[in-house]
């Protein structure tokens, strides 16, 4: 019998449409609960989607529902509103707490796995290389830190994303405000037009709960951004995927082109964080390869699926396939196409596509487009309000980083340090 994976997200990404495409190639039956006109919809992949309202009842509903034999998180807010699901819920729903832990993994490390600062605490006391990075409890914390420490620093908002919660800091007076803008719940207007008009209903809840995320400054590392896509069960290591950055989306912006590696530091510290929280599922490491050194030093992890899962680069390094094989009751694993074990660079779309049409990579490295699924090329390059006009956030987001460098002649270029 095929096992039934829950795909839970709350904004429009793409990434889970491949998701869906990879598990259905694994003999994997996929449902999803997500924001009304995701892309995952314009698959064949997806037998049946639950619609994800901002709320988390409209997640728990899916869930009693679809009745899935496995759940996967696709974005931070999903991760967090598991969880949150297992400390309401838990204690009078059995089956949703088993649902969780089989799907997540041990849920006394919640918190860790999800708090930028805890988890580089934890990962150094594992012989990880860490960057040194310190939660900021208030201004008084970091006015302590300025007068002990050098600039420039990263200050970074836990539960985000692609680097919308990321500032480069050069001076106190940067510090002090990016502080401040950070450590803000989401203003009411941005809430409303990101799930207006982005889809995207992560900030709705902490909007009206008034939620303020946790804040972190962290030292700056130079040299080279890396990732490595992970799933695991049961603390075990199954399958990795690593890979550096080439071109990223803007100095903030996800990775739009990587080029496959082999760091076997970064393969060490993907295990031993399995290990440690004896996570289950899919997760994912940001690392900076200083310029020095070569060292990988860890900068975050993120406790969901990530945009490089779904691919498929053979044995070890095919997260989908190899964890499909676990949740079918321990079943061989499915076979591999391995169709990029031929490409060691990889511009994924559409993001590289939509950065740059004319870009070089999209010819001379493998292109990632979906063609089995015409629907959702489609949908990928079909012109969107949030793309198109004022409302695009990166549009938004480069007028911000221009009027904070107007307003502070000090700052820095942030494609001048790699962002963490």
């Amino acid at each position: 019998m095929r096992p039934n994976v829950l795909l839970v997200m709350t904004c429009s990404w793409v990434p889970p449409a491949r998701l869906a495409m990879a598990l259905s190639h694994a003999d994997c039956a996929v449902d999803a609960v997500c924001p009304r006109g995701h892309a995952i919809t314009t698959t064949r992949a997806l037998r049946h989607w639950y619609r994800y309202n901002g709320f988390l009842g409209s997640i728990h509903s899916a869930i009693q529902t679809a009745k899935p034999d496995f759940l996967i998180p696709c974005d931070d807010y999903a991760t967090l509103g598991l969880h949150r699901l297992y400390q309401e819920n838990g204690s009078t729903d059995p089956t949703l707490a088993r649902l969780i832990e089989r799907s997540l993994g041990a849920p006394q490390h919640h918190a860790t796995v999800r708090t930028r600062a805890s988890l580089l605490a934890a990962a150094r006391d594992l012989g990880i290389s860490v960057p040194d990075t310190e939660i900021l409890t208030g201004k008084q914390a970091l006015t302590a830190w300025l007068s002990t420490n050098r600039l420039p620093a990263y200050i970074k908002a836990d539960g985000t994303s692609g680097g919308v919660g990321v500032r480069l800091v050069e001076s106190r007076e940067q510090a002090e405000r990016a502080f401040e803008a950070l450590s803000s719940p989401p203003g009411i207007l941005r809430s409303l037009k990101r799930a207006l008009v982005d889809k995207d209903m992560r900030l709705l809840v902490p909007c009206l709960r008034r939620w303020r995320p946790v804040v972190s400054i962290q030292k700056v590392i130079s040299g080279s951004e890396a990732n490595c896509a992970v799933s695991c069960w049961q603390g075990r290591l199954l399958a990795c995927i690593s890979a550096e950055v080439i071109q990223r989306d803007d100095a903030y912006g996800p990775a739009t082109v990587i080029r496959i590696i082999d760091n076997p530091e970064m393969l060490a510290a993907a295990e031993k964080i399995a290990s440690r929280f004896q996570l289950s599922g899919l997760f994912g490491l940001d690392f900076m390869l200083e310029a020095s050194t070569g060292t990988a030093y860890l900068l975050e992890m993120n406790a969901r699926s990530t945009q490089t899962c779904h691919l498929d680069l053979g044995p070890g390094r095919n997260p989908i396939h190899a964890l499909a094989a676990e949740f079918s009751a321990g079943t061989s694993e499915s076979t591999s196409t391995a169709n990029l074990s031929s490409h060691d660079t990889i511009a994924l779309f559409p993001a590289e596509w939509k950065r740059d049409p004319r870009s070089p990579y999209l010819a001379s490295a493998y292109h990632d487009v979906p063609w089995e699924e015409p629907e959702l090329v489609r949908y990928c390059i079909k012109p969107r309000l949030q793309d198109q006009s004022w409302m695009s956030y990166k549009k938004w987001r480069t007028r911000k980083t221009s009027a904070e460098t107007v307003a502070d002649p000090r700052s820095a270029n942030p494609g001048a340090i790699r962002r963490q």
